[in-house]
């Protein structure tokens, strides 16, 4: 078994590997944080974000070598729907609370169980349909919770749509996998979210130097750091046990607004929240995980 060294300590690859899945979910975990404090239009956050990491996710599709042969109309149709994914959370971000706009997104994995078997040939669960009941209930608690405030209400709908938008990349990512590796994926959709936002690149450009500490970081850490962590961490770890791990994200993007901008969800936003989560759960733990815990 192939062993990795971490501060002195050996560390075998599947270890290894659920490290850097955890270390890139924690990164991601803060995004909200970090658009709430870069005082840009969403549009023109993602198009340097993408700018910023393609560089780097570039060199390493350099020395991939690979060929750029097949489905490439989905290829750029993920693309776009991942552009216009980030964009839909991003502008959430800025007009709901962190918690709502992170779990909104989450409910992207829950669509991807329903359309699955019609879209990949995959067998659906049953169970499938009691996440897709509780998800619906937790979405409409949390427009309830908020009914009346027309920025929380939009913030809320953007929330949804990024959702929907991310089970598209989800299910695409999926087809593409057959064809293309990870790295291949994320360069060729950051290259082509570059190419679909760039308008926004030209439109705020007084605003770009006092925020581009912020966009740099974004881009390097949160994007091309972030991004090859989780590539490298999938290639020794089960798409399954990844998935599970990933939940981080969610959990730790609502700590991180707890603590940092004291953001706490509350009243039926918390229920909604609630839901959702469980659904979640419910989607990803099967009967021999549940039976594995128990012998333990």
């Amino acid at each position: 078994m192939s062993t990795s060294n971490i501060f002195g300590i050996n560390v075998d690859a599947k270890t290894f590997g659920i490290i850097e899945i955890i270390i890139a979910t924690l990164i991601w975990g803060s995004l909200g944080v970090m658009i709430r404090n870069i005082d840009m239009d969403p549009f023109s956050i993602v198009a340097y974000r993408s700018l910023i990491a393609l560089p780097v996710m570039m060199l390493l599709f350099v020395k991939n070598r690979e060929r750029l042969n097949k489905n490439y109309k989905l290829l750029i149709l993920s693309s776009v729907a991942i552009a216009m994914a980030w964009s839909a959370h991003f502008f959430a971000f800025k007009l709901t609370t962190i918690a709502n706009t992170v779990v909104l997104l989450y409910t992207g994995p829950i669509y991807v169980a329903i359309l699955s078997p019609l879209l990949l040939k995959e067998v659906r669960e049953k169970k499938t349909n009691i996440c897709l009941i509780l998800s619906i209930a937790g979405m409409f608690l949390m427009y309830n919770q908020g009914l009346g405030d027309e920025l929380n209400d939009r913030g809320l709908m953007l929330g949804a749509i990024s959702g929907i938008l991310f089970a598209f990349v989800i299910i695409s990512t999926k087809k593409l996998s057959k064809d293309y590796s990870s790295i291949t994926i994320v360069t060729m959709q950051l290259f082509f979210s570059v190419i679909i936002l760039s308008p926004a690149l030209f439109v705020e450009q007084q605003e770009l130097i006092s925020n581009l500490p912020l966009l740099l970081v974004l881009g390097l850490v949160h994007t091309a750091v972030a991004e090859f962590l989780y590539i490298d961490g999938l290639i020794r770890v089960s798409t399954q046990r990844a998935s599970t791990i990933s939940y981080i994200e969610p959990a730790s993007a609502i700590i991180y607004a707890i603590i940092l901008l004291n953001e706490v969800p509350k009243g039926l936003e918390v229920v909604g929240i609630s839901l959702i989560a469980a659904a979640n759960i419910i989607l990803n733990v099967n009967r021999e995980d549940i039976k594995k815990i128990i012998k333990r």
